[in-house]
């Protein structure tokens, strides 16, 4: 079965072979309603489960530099009612406050990846031989912004990585409840569920002086099936080498620019 038939993006179900999802989600929805917020209750919101959730998002703002490894997959729903699904590892590496690279292997060996040095933003798909620019100047929130306004493209999960992690998490959060500790890859947790309009999301913390994320699974409430998307993260690393040259982007040689389009189908311009 040809997979560029059945592979389509859970956000705007267009073929999506070469825009690398980031990690597949925005922290709580990434849609056209990009700033949309929420009005909540105190009983909604259980303190229980913001500790721990509010703890992760001021230690990952406050760090200036980290990597991690994340393993991936996620559900799409075909026209014939089967969810199958798909999956990726994903290296990425940010550099506060204006820079990211990140480098993809889809389980087909596939690679591709996705730049930002503060002054351009470039997707390029290393097997397909093609890349795509666009000049952006300013910090990691100012290029997310403009790829999903301006782009009108999903980065998912590009707010995990945003300068502006504790309010982004306050501002979209309806629900948060604490389940239970749990224990991920041998590290102890705290599972917390959240919950707003668009998504429902679980979420387990570290316990301990490093509270990242070790493990996410988002339920799309609001697409045909509810597909969801898991990611198990690991080897974080705060203190990695992010020289210059690892956020530069230069093309491949032999390599072809196709032209960014505000929601591109990036198949269509890898196929002209």
């Amino acid at each position: 079965m040809n997979r560029r038939i059945i592979w389509r993006c859970k956000m705007n179900r267009t073929a999506w072979r070469f825009v690398p999802v980031l990690l597949c989600a925005l922290v709580l929805g990434n849609t056209p309603a990009y700033a949309q917020e929420t009005k909540t209750t105190a009983a909604e919101i259980d303190a229980k489960a913001m500790a721990p959730l509010m703890r992760m998002s001021e230690f990952l703002a406050k760090a200036q530099r980290y990597s991690v490894t994340a393993d991936i997959g996620y559900d799409v729903d075909q026209a014939w009612g089967q969810k199958l699904e798909f999956g990726a590892t994903r290296k990425i590496t940010v550099q506060r406050p204006d820079r990211i690279a990140v480098d993809i292997t889809d389980r087909d060996g596939t690679k591709r990846g996705f730049r930002f040095d503060g002054k351009q933003i470039a997707f390029f798909g290393l097997n397909e031989k093609v890349y795509a620019t666009a000049q952006k100047s300013g910090d990691l929130d100012a290029a997310f912004a403009y790829f999903t306004r301006d782009l009108q493209m999903p980065l998912p999960m590009a707010e995990l990585f945003s300068n502006n992690l504790p309010k982004t998490i306050k501002d979209k959060v309806s629900e948060a409840y604490w389940v239970e500790e749990a224990t991920i890859a041998g590290t102890p947790c705290d599972h917390i569920a959240l919950r707003n309009d668009l998504v429902d999301m679980q979420l387990w913390i570290a316990k301990g002086e490093k509270p990242v994320p070790e493990r996410l699974v988002i339920t799309y409430k609001l697409e045909d099936g509810e597909p969801q998307f898991w990611a198990n993260f690991h080897d974080w690393n705060f203190a990695p080498d992010t020289p210059d040259s690892l956020f530069a982007f230069t093309p491949a040689e032999g390599a072809a620019r196709i032209a960014f389009v505000a929601g591109m189908d990036p198949d269509a311009g890898i196929n002209q």
